[in-house]
């Protein structure tokens, strides 16, 4: 172990154990593929469904003259909006999106879409369900 090596990272010393340029490239645009699109899709329902249980609960708990409905609401309407953010960006055309898809593909995923499917379904916003059905679709065959 070369302290010198270590202690250079502090400093401004960057040896040869520093990230090349490609490297730094590739961890700034992470954000920029659709393995991360998809997979921020499911986390944001995933993660909903659970926190909205959890207020549920506390809100329930709490005794005070609060809408529950009120709240779900709102919270529906911003996990759902967010992950359309996601999601709308994939083309299932595209070999790298289908990849994506084909690596996030489980029975969560295909549960969320139908989630999200559902949710859009009752603002009649079809074109957004006709997106999320060809990417459903597509999660079906990877299951097979």
């Amino acid at each position: 172990m070369d302290a010198n090596k270590i202690f250079g990272l502090f400093t401004g010393d960057h040896s040869s154990e520093q990230p090349s340029e490609r490297e730094t490239v590739t961890l700034e645009n992470y954000t920029e593929h659709p393995v991360y699109w998809v997979g921020m899709f499911k986390k944001l329902i995933h993660n909903h469904k659970n926190f909205n249980h959890k207020v549920k609960d506390f809100l329930t708990n709490l005794n005070q003259e609060l809408d529950i409905y009120d709240v779900e609401t709102a919270g529906e309407f911003v996990v759902y909006n967010r992950a359309w953010y996601w999601i709308e960006q994939i083309d299932i055309t595209i070999i790298d999106h289908q990849n994506a898809i084909a690596y996030h593909t489980d029975d969560y995923l295909s549960t969320y879409i139908q989630f999200a499917i559902s949710y859009w379904e009752e603002y009649e916003e079809y074109e957004k369900c006709a997106h999320l059905k060809k990417i459903y679709d597509l999660v079906k065959e990877f299951s097979i």
